[in-house]
């Protein structure tokens, strides 16, 4: 229901439906109300009907007298004396304030607007007596606009500008990658479908960008899915020739949508890897057994802050630091680890107290068993936070994956009498080739991996490295190349005069961790394991006069030279390199941009859940994309758009 009209202007005009415009009762002429304010409506009185505007005056004064006596009667709480004070200061000093076109004006709107939306403030924090006085403090001339203004300021004009430096930025990427997922708030009745970019540009900066926050009213069904994806690519005129991939979760309908839409698409490895963590831990009783028992501990302090400090007064008598206990979730990745990991930290003050409570103990078996557990997830812990790490690229999956395979063959050497966990790591260990079965057999997996520096061939079969140079010539051919004939002439000069060089490089580089002791840790291993080969890293190049005769020169020059250390960027290795593999570069700009899983559009919805507070359910969900499109990507611009 609209709210009433409660200016004595409506006495002379009468609104349309929409409120926009208003037409006049004497003259029957019809104005526009930009912003729905009565500015134009009394000037048109003004000067085209004198003696109604007089008497029009005459009226609001006299109402205007009438409510000040009323107001002057009511019994004020002293926030609203400050709020009136604070009123009647302003109203002295409007002649002195900026008019709101001047620079200084501007910019603080703009910087109000902006934290607005990277602080996930509600609209209405600009009318706040608080930030209302501290902004009368710093800067007195400023003139404080209200909610309705910074509404329209951050949703229209900040919003717009953001979004053209975001498609300027998308026309340096010849291919991008993609991340989806959908997050719905039951209180707010609002769902979000996310759409994050990845792209690397010529010099090879790789950028996350936030791409759309879609609004998504409809059912999640896989159909309708499709449909978002492609109004949202052509919303940003990004062709379908231009997806490289896009990765989602497991879920039945993003999986139909990616069909329907015709994307390459994969699974997010970081999904597939706690669903395989899952079950294996699902399979033996005795961690289940575990985990309940610990839980029911957890339980125990969480509801009582005198259980809380007891333990810490133990901890105290231990000289221990106050650690608390970590509650186990299903949806929270890791947390069973984390769980584990604390408990054995927290042993000797847990034990002390539960010696003195009704609490059942945990036996000495059961220790072995938590110990076990964390020892087994270890390296899956630092594995998911390498994967979920924003500059982690999807060449990283193989390794680490042959890694994690590594180890699991190591724990299951043991002597069984002494693994009371052997049932869990063998499901482990068939969980995980069981998902990650066709990564050697996905070319967006392999031939990341390999126009990795640090990776290149080292996890792959001779043959299937053939296979992976074949398909590379392939694709090269679908590639625009803006390589010009003369370029491809000087590239030849080059490749002869590099065979007597290159061609003799052998990969005698060793990583930093080869030659100290060995740390207990996923990268330090991985590290070992890609300096553990002996094998001649370089192959002879000969002459071809095929039409792919320059690739082929770049793909050999590429193989000879020597890894990357694994803690070495190699995307500043192809900066340096881009000149001389011309080509091959296009290709692992386009092959590298993907991220390894879909956390990128999961982080949104922490920010997500921030801004549908319970106190602020109401906001429309559009709103809420545009909010979370600025948070995100104003900072990649460094606020200067």
């Amino acid at each position: 229901m609209a709210p009433p009209m409660q200016s004595e202007i409506w006495t002379y005009f009468k609104p349309d439906d929409d409120r926009n415009k208003a037409q006049c009762i004497i003259c029957n002429k019809t104005y526009s109300r930009k912003g729905r304010t009565t500015s134009s409506l009394k000037n048109h009185l003004k000067s085209m009907h004198p003696e109604q505007f007089s008497l029009f005056e005459s009226s609001s004064n006299e109402t205007q007298m009438q409510k000040m006596k009323a107001d002057a009667h009511k019994i004020l709480t002293p926030l609203q004396e400050a709020k009136k004070h604070l009123l009647i200061e302003e109203a002295v000093q409007k002649e002195k304030k900026w008019d709101t076109n001047n620079s200084n004006s501007k910019k603080i709107d703009k910087l109000i607007g902006e934290m607005i939306a990277l602080q996930n403030l509600p609209f209405n924090f600009v009318e706040g007596l608080g930030f209302r006085r501290l902004l009368q403090e710093l800067s007195p001339r400023y003139n404080l606009r209200g909610r309705n203004f910074f509404t329209d300021f951050v949703c229209t004009e900040l919003y717009g500008k953001v979004a053209h430096k975001v498609k300027e930025l998308i026309e340096k990427f010849d291919y991008m990658a993609f991340t989806s997922d959908i997050w719905s708030d039951p209180s707010s009745n609002a769902s979000l479908l996310t759409l994050t970019c990845h792209g690397i540009a010529e010099n090879f900066d790789r950028s996350l960008i936030i791409l759309k926050c879609e609004t998504f009213d409809d059912r999640h069904i896989g159909d309708i899915i499709a449909e978002k994806f492609d109004k949202m690519l052509t919303e940003w005129n990004i062709s379908k020739e231009q997806v490289h991939c896009i990765i989602r979760d497991e879920s039945s309908n993003m999986k139909r949508a990616m069909r329907l839409a015709v994307f390459n698409d994969l699974d997010c490895a970081v999904h597939k890897m706690q669903l395989a963590i899952r079950s294996g831990l699902q399979s033996q009783e005795n961690i289940t057994v575990v985990k309940q028992k610990c839980k029911k501990i957890l339980t125990h302090f969480n509801h009582s802050t005198i259980a809380q400090k007891q333990l810490q007064k133990i901890q105290d008598r231990l000289n221990q630091p106050h650690l608390r206990v970590f509650q186990d979730c299903v949806t929270r990745w890791n947390s069973t680890f984390y769980m584990f990991e604390r408990f054995l930290k927290v042993k000797d003050a847990l034990s002390l107290y539960i010696n003195d409570s009704e609490i059942d103990p945990i036996l000495p078996e059961e220790w072995k068993i938590i110990e076990c557990c964390v020892e087994l997830l270890k390296p899956f812990e630092e594995a998911i936070r390498e994967l979920s790490n924003s500059q982690t690229l999807i060449s990283s999956v193989i390794p680490i994956i042959k890694m994690l395979g590594k180890k699991l063959d190591d724990y299951l050497t043991r002597p069984q009498d002494s693994d009371p966990i052997r049932v869990a790591v063998t499901t482990l260990k068939t969980e995980v080739s069981a998902k990650f079965s066709l990564l050697e057999k996905n070319n967006l997996y392999v031939i990341a991996t390999f126009l990795d520096p640090r990776y290149k061939h080292k996890f792959f079969t001779p043959v299937t490295e053939e296979k992976i140079k074949d398909d590379i010539l392939k694709i090269r051919t679908n590639i625009e190349n803006d390589v010009s004939n003369s370029q491809i002439s000087l590239n030849l000069k080059a490749a002869k005069k590099m065979r007597m060089g290159d061609s003799l490089v052998k990969d005698t580089e060793q990583p930093g961790t080869s030659g100290t002791a060995r740390k207990p840790c996923l990268k330090s291993d991985l590290a070992m394991m890609l300096d553990s080969s002996s094998e001649d890293e370089s192959q002879e190049i000969s002459e071809y006069d095929s039409p792919d005769a320059v690739l082929k020169k770049e793909l050999l020059s590429y193989r000879n030279k020597a890894r990357l250390n694994i803690n070495e960027n190699p995307l500043k290795w192809w900066s340096v390199n881009r000149t001389e593999l011309k080509i091959l570069s296009g290709i692992a700009r386009r092959f590298l941009s993907p991220p390894p899983a879909s956390v990128p559009s999961e982080q949104l919805f922490s920010s997500a859940g921030l801004i549908y507070e319970p106190l602020r359910n109401r906001l429309e969900p559009e709103k809420a994309a545009i909010l979370l499109f600025i948070k995100y990507n104003s900072t990649i611009f460094k606020f200067l758009y």
